[in-house]
């Protein structure tokens, strides 16, 4: 009897039970709708299972998943371009929780941010993604690392950045709205975390040493603060006039 895949039509041989060609089961029998969910559920809880595995080593292990995957152990953590995604519309769907008449009444300003925040803000990360990358290729070149390494690392801490920016909107927002004082203290955490998550970071994946690994993290803070500033003020100047 012929077996053809039902999704590329590719003939198959006998004991093939997925395709070599696209990938998909071959099952000779009609899918019931217990089979249906049993697949779903295995699907979904598998995502979860990455997930767990992934972002706990993200939160709490500067460095670990960049060196796990530029090892090839990647099978068992989410996709970093994924994983960076994901936490970025999580944070973006808190961000867009937040009650905007405590921040600002509806005028020519509140339109102005609703525009940079909603529709170009997420953009703009996409920019400093690269770029945070080539600055760590400038900085770390005699690693001989290739561009997609440092890539990688990038991905990677800017996933933290927002995860860690998700729980600061969160503080801000609903634990303590109307503290002034402990809304800049929650800040200079945040700020503190970062630098001390990324000199972390670049110490593990890189293994130079602490003052060396110090100091081209200065460097990286002024490009990428300087670069940041040129692009959201340009582009939050063509959002106003516009």
């Amino acid at each position: 009897m012929e077996r053809i895949c039902k999704n590329c039509e590719l003939n198959l041989g006998p004991g093939f039970k997925f395709c070599p060609n696209c990938g998909q089961e071959h099952k000779d029998k009609v899918v019931h709708f217990k089979q249906f969910m049993l697949d779903f559920l295995g699907d979904y809880f598998t995502f979860d299972s990455l997930i767990i595995r992934s972002v706990r080593p993200l939160l709490f292990n500067p460095g670990f998943l960049t060196k796990e995957f530029l090892a090839g152990r990647r099978v068992r953590y989410i996709p970093p371009l994924r994983m960076f995604i994901f936490i970025s519309i999580i944070f973006f769907l808190v961000l867009g929780s937040v009650d905007s008449s405590v921040v600002i009444e509806k005028s020519d300003e509140g339109k102005f941010l609703d525009s940079f925040f909603n529709q170009w803000f997420p953009r703009l990360f996409f920019l400093l993604l690269p770029l945070f990358a080539l600055f760590l290729f400038i900085m770390f070149r005699k690693s001989e690392r290739i561009y997609l390494s440092h890539f990688i690392f990038s991905i990677h801490f800017h996933a933290f950045i927002f995860a860690l920016s998700t729980i600061f909107v969160i503080l801000i927002d609903y634990i303590f709205p109307s503290s002034v004082f402990l809304s800049q203290w929650a800040f200079i955490i945040t700020i503190t975390v970062l630098q001390v998550y990324l000199i972390i970071a670049l110490r593990k994946v890189y293994q130079q040493r602490w003052f060396t690994t110090i100091f081209k993290l200065v460097l990286i803070n002024i490009m990428y603060t300087f670069s940041a500033m040129v692009i959201f003020a340009g582009v939050g100047t063509l959002i106003f006039y516009l």
